[in-house]
């Protein structure tokens, strides 16, 4: 049995299915994902929004979304799941 303490939570238990926000928890749950792939890839302007509302979201299971400069110093952000 999982220990809820350290449960993530499906994106369809979060998000109405199909949304921006669904589909970028569900690309995170996979593992870092670049701003230059959620706009390119998954067509989502708006990350920083997105990852915000996804950040709300996760607070009450403890799991944040870092954001990491990349070191290529061209604008690209890596974000992943931590907690």
């Amino acid at each position: 049995m999982q220990n809820d303490l350290f449960h993530r939570p499906k994106p369809d238990e979060l998000f109405k299915p199909g949304t921006q926000n669904a589909r970028l928890y569900r690309r995170l749950l996979q593992g870092p994902v670049s701003n230059v792939e959620i706009v390119h890839d998954h067509h989502i302007l708006n990350s920083t929004g997105r990852i915000s509302e996804i950040r709300g979201k996760l607070r009450d299971y403890l799991i944040d979304v870092r954001a990491e400069r990349d070191p290529s110093g061209n604008g690209v952000f890596v974000y992943s799941l931590r907690g």
